[in-house]
């Protein structure tokens, strides 16, 4: 048996903040399929593409601070076995941007096994724009829970 958890509905997840480097874009996208300049890699590509002087970070880097706000949520063991996380981005964030991932558990269901905590995500940049919309959840064990009342 592990530390019991807590959760409410309304609990605030503790945010995540990244500021991005042109590096880290270069980096995160060495891993992707695409060769060669694109809007994530090269200046000249992003102004001809988008009309942008500077390149725009892609989705999945986006997501992946999602899946880390969620990771140190739940805990990694329990949000690798059974977490999910989906997006939808509403404007582009930038090499330079400083992105901050915040959530809040808006439902919790019994299943099988354990119970569904389900979060609303929000990305936001250094501005206060919205760039990111979704949610989460993961399942967390009965075992690791408050006994039900």
């Amino acid at each position: 048996m592990g530390t019991v958890m807590r959760f409410e509905v309304g609990m605030e997840v503790p945010p995540v903040s990244k500021t991005l480097t042109q590096a880290q874009i270069t980096l995160f996208e060495a891993g992707g399929a695409h060769e060669g300049p694109s809007i994530f890699t090269d200046p000249e590509t992003a102004e001809k593409t988008l009309g942008m002087g500077r390149t725009v970070a892609s989705g999945r880097m986006t997501l992946s601070f999602a899946v880390e706000t969620l990771r140190r949520f739940f805990g990694e063991r329990i949000y690798n076995h059974t977490g999910v996380a989906d997006l939808r981005f509403i404007r582009p964030t930038r090499a330079g941007d400083t992105v901050t991932v915040r959530g809040k558990v808006t439902s919790i269901t019994s299943e099988a096994n354990g119970s569904r905590i389900a979060v609303e995500l929000t990305v936001q940049n250094g501005n206060g724009e919205t760039t990111a919309v979704g949610g989460g959840s993961a399942i967390v064990p009965a075992g690791l829970l408050p006994p039900a009342e």
